[in-house]
């Protein structure tokens, strides 16, 4: 067993661990007796030093004790119990040290410092209250007395029952015991005294033979003052002995206590130092000893494994390096040895089998590398292919759109001057269905279109401000018309403290909300839409997080069809895509715009019951803005708000101070004879509006203001509750500017308070000017130019930008260039640069095109137009655009 290397060497080991581990614990005792002795001085001086703060805290103790004796100051108190409270601390600390020293000197002056510290407390509490009752006596008795006794003459004298001169020589003797008193009160002299006394026995003393009742009043409150006085100066000369004597001497004794533990705690220091060193001294004699034999077993360890096992091992180690360089070696060194260095010889006659074996498996692996290497170049060949193919199918796409715009602008702008035109009922019907159809088409155009920019990393955010207002309105408009025709309810509610005006992309943030919107309206076939903005801002107040949430009661969706809503061109089901339309590309825009955004989109749905889009966006803000209903003013606190379930959310209620209180319902409001001037009326259902109209007016009659609030309704009712009411009214959905509208509305009694200033304008503005129209299609040479006409305006047609600028140069009498982007012969920018450069700098040129992206609008806008509108033309669009250039106002 002994001849196994392995056991020699566990042997020697174990030997130096052995002397390691003695020398181990005796450096470790001899570490611990130092470390215990500098603990031991090192707490000596904490503790010398909390002794001396202690001295320092008895001192401040006795100043509070003196500015409390002379001006009872409530923070005196505060500061000594503060003070009682860490000298206590600190004598703990000094008694736990001194316990784990067992120093029973040291305990019993700490325990005699206990003792004074507490007699201090208690005096300096007696102090305390004779300061509280000399103060009472002073309000209560003396003063109130002598103040008494001066109501009591004025009253006498008054009343004729005692003579001027008898009053006031009374009154002389009643200021002179007060002063006596106050010089007391201020500077202890028994000639104050004496002083208040005489006073106070003249006083006794006078004569009031003409009012005997009085006098006799006069000489009782006489005797009560003095000896209230009496009790004064008595309280007075106790405290100053408690302080000047008793607590003196208590403070001086603690002192010369503390002074007396410092020296034993130094003392008791030194003694342990001298005592730690001497046993230092003893451990490390005895580790000399201990590390001289470790050397010298560790030197007979080295020179065994330098012949017994590193010698062998080295003329192993290079048979290894021989074979590892496929030399075939006969011969091997230490192979009948019977330890390891034996079997290890052994180990290397079968490397020199397995070395043969290495080198064939390493010339397969060559093989296959070589392989690989071929798969990796084609796996490169197809990326490179495969990213060509996106960019191709982008660049397909965004031209595909282009193509289909261009005819579309031709088809929807005929058929948008055909709906101007006198039609019969039913070629109405199906120009509206066919414009409808159209604008389907275009929305699938520009899903489409936004896809493939998202998807070619083209799509840029903008960082712009705009108003939120904007967005409401433009969100109602929209979902509010669809939700109307299947007689939907929409409630919209917006968190009245969210600021107003902000910064970010207002166009994508319009088409996310847009698109969850128009789908819960699309997938619910009856029940309701609800759609809430909320949002918080971050402390510095510039950063909005802005929070919408969509909640529907539609089909729903199951977990497996809410997983795949998100990815373009699917949608929950296949039925789906039959029975409700579209591209399948909506939602996959929105959350590819909402992580644009640096935003979050989250979903959750139960199928039959609806679903829930919640979507967060973090957009910059100004700072210090009041919120979107701040200007909204308060309904009277008395108004009235008559529902069965309020329709106008509890966060508006609290805006317009329509308390809960003040809720009644419909026949609660009717037993009440005189209702309030402002009535806020719901109307859940015609039945509702029909059985309470004839009220209502009554209402409205006999000058009450009432506005009603109506839950969604399709376009025909809602006409008939126009034509049959005609005070201040909301239907849901609604913004937070109409609420305040109608609010204004009910507060000013103006139903018609809507402000008409958009119409007035349109009235009084007219276009006037000549026109040069560039475009290369008849179509939209057609469309255009009838819109023009329409518009009162005079044009020409170029039919190409060639053409375009050898009008101008030849008649430079335009006053405004309609010019396409996309012709042969010379495309749009190009013959706008040149007429910028030949000098026609004046003359307003507006760019006319298919593409919707935002780079195409930024190069005809460098190109040198002056605007850009995007094909299909909307004519009140065109209009907008021509009234900046071309209005004129009838007004003057």
């Amino acid at each position: 067993m002994l001849s196994s290397i392995r056991i020699q060497l566990i042997t020697v080991f174990l030997a130096l661990i052995t002397l390691i581990l003695a020398q181990s614990f005796i450096a470790r005792k001899n570490q611990d007796v130092l470390s215990k002795g500098v603990s031991s001085a090192a707490n000596a001086v904490i503790n010398v030093g909390i002794v001396k703060e202690l001295e320092r805290d008895v001192v401040d103790l006795q100043r509070n004790v003196l500015i409390f004796k002379e001006n009872a100051s409530k923070s005196a108190i505060t500061r000594f119990s503060r003070l009682m409270v860490t000298i206590n601390s600190k004598l703990d600390t000094l008694d736990a040290a001194e316990q784990s020293g067992s120093k029973e000197g040291d305990r019993y002056i700490l325990s005699r410092m206990r003792e004074h510290l507490n007699a201090y407390q208690e005096n300096f509490s007696q102090v305390v209250n004779a300061r509280s009752e000399r103060d009472n006596l002073i309000a209560q008795g003396t003063l109130s007395d002598i103040t008494f006794l001066n109501t009591l003459l004025d009253e006498a004298l008054a009343k004729g029952e005692v003579s001027v001169v008898s009053v006031e020589e009374a009154k002389t003797l009643l200021i002179r015991a007060e002063n006596a008193m106050l010089k007391y009160l201020m500077k202890p002299d028994m000639r104050f005294i004496q002083s208040f006394n005489e006073a106070a026995d003249s006083l006794k003393s006078l004569n009031f033979s003409e009012n005997e009742r009085l006098q006799q009043r006069i000489k009782s409150l006489t005797a009560k003052i003095k000896g209230d006085f009496f009790k004064l100066t008595q309280l007075i000369q106790g405290n100053l002995f408690l302080v000047n004597v008793v607590m003196a001497g208590s403070a001086n004794e603690f002192l010369y206590l503390s002074g007396e533990l410092a020296k034993q705690v130094t003392t008791n220091s030194e003694v342990a130092t001298q005592r730690t060193y001497q046993i230092a001294k003893r451990t490390q004699q005895n580790g000399e000893v201990f590390s001289l034999i470790a050397i010298l077993l560790a030197l007979s360890a080295a020179l065994f494994s330098t012949f017994r096992i590193l010698g062998p091992i080295r003329s192993i180690t290079l048979v290894f390096n021989k074979l590892s360089k496929g030399v075939q070696i006969a011969n091997i060194p230490g192979s009948n040895r019977k330890d390891e260095i034996g079997k290890l010889a052994k180990a290397a006659l079968v490397f020199s089998d397995k070395n043969r074996q290495t080198e064939k498996l390493l010339h397969e692996a060559r093989n296959m590398n070589t392989q690989l290497e071929g798969l990796n170049r084609a796996l490169t060949e197809s990326k490179i292919k495969a990213e060509q193919a996106t960019a191709s199918k982008s660049m397909f796409l965004a031209n595909m759109s282009h193509e289909i715009r261009t005819p579309m602008n031709g088809i929807i702008g005929l058929i948008e001057l055909a709906q101007q035109q006198t039609l019969s009922n039913t070629v109405r019907g199906y120009l509206d269905k066919a414009a409808y159809s159209g604008q389907i088409l275009i929305s699938v155009i520009n899903d489409i279109l936004d896809f493939s920019k998202i998807e070619a990393g083209k799509l840029k955010i903008e960082e712009v401000s705009f108003s939120l207002h904007s967005l409401f309105d433009n969100l109602i408009a929209v979902i509010a018309l669809r939700a109307k025709e299947k007689n939907l309810s929409v409630h919209f509610t917006v968190n009245p403290s969210l600021p107003p005006q902000v910064i970010g992309d207002p166009l994508r943030i319009a088409q996310i909300i847009m698109n969850i919107g128009n789908n819960a309206v699309k997938f619910t076939e009856q029940g309701h839409v609800d759609i809430v903005f909320d949002g918080t801002l971050n402390e510095k107040g510039n950063v909005l997080n802005l929070k919408m949430e969509v909640t529907d009661s539609g089909i729903g969706m199951s977990p497996s069809q809410l997983d795949r809503i998100f990815k373009p061109f699917t949608q929950a089901d296949g039925s789906t895509n039959r029975k409700y339309g579209g591209t399948g590309l909506g939602l996959a825009i929105v959350s590819q715009l909402t992580e644009l955004m640096q935003g979050r989109l989250e979903a959750t749905s139960t199928i039959g019951k609806g679903s829930t889009f919640k979507i967060e966006l973090p957009l910059k803000a100004f700072k210090n803005q009041a919120g979107v209903l701040a200007q909204t003013p308060q309904l009277p606190l008395d108004s009235l708000y008559i529902t069965q379930a309020p329709l106008l959310p509890l966060a508006y209620c609290h805006q317009i101070q329509l308390l809960e209180q003040r809720h009644l319902s419909i026949e609660e409001a009717k037993q009440i004879s005189d209702l309030p001037e402002f009535i806020i009326f719901d109307v859940q259902n015609f039945t509702t509006f029909r059985e309470n109209l004839t009220w209502l007016k009554s209402l409205h009659e006999t000058g009450k203001s009432v506005g009603l609030v109506f839950e969604t309704a399709g376009t025909a009712l809602q006409s008939k509750y126009d034509s049959l009411w005609d005070g201040p009214s909301i239907m849901h959905p609604f913004t937070p500017a109409q609420f305040d509208r109608f609010i204004n509305q009910v507060i000013s009694k103006d139903a018609r308070n809507d402000n008409t200033k958009f119409d007035h304008e349109t009235i009084n503005t007219v276009l006037e000017g000549h026109v040069l129209l560039v475009e290369d299609n008849n179509i939209n040479q057609l469309v255009t130019g009838e819109m023009l006409t329409n518009l009162g305006l005079t044009f020409d047609i170029a039919e190409d930008g060639k053409q375009a600028v050898q009008k101008v140069e030849n008649a430079p009498q335009y006053d405004l260039v309609l010019m396409d982007v996309q012709m042969p012969v010379m495309d749009g920018y190009e013959a706008t640069r040149l007429l910028r450069e030949k000098g026609f700098t004046g003359v307003p040129i507006i760019g006319l095109s298919a593409n919707a992206m935002k780079e195409d609008r930024q190069g005809a806008l460098d190109a040198g137009m002056n605007d850009y509108l995007t094909k299909p033309i909307k004519q009140k669009a065109l209009v907008t655009m021509l009234k900046q250039y071309l209005g004129k106002r009838l007004d003057g």
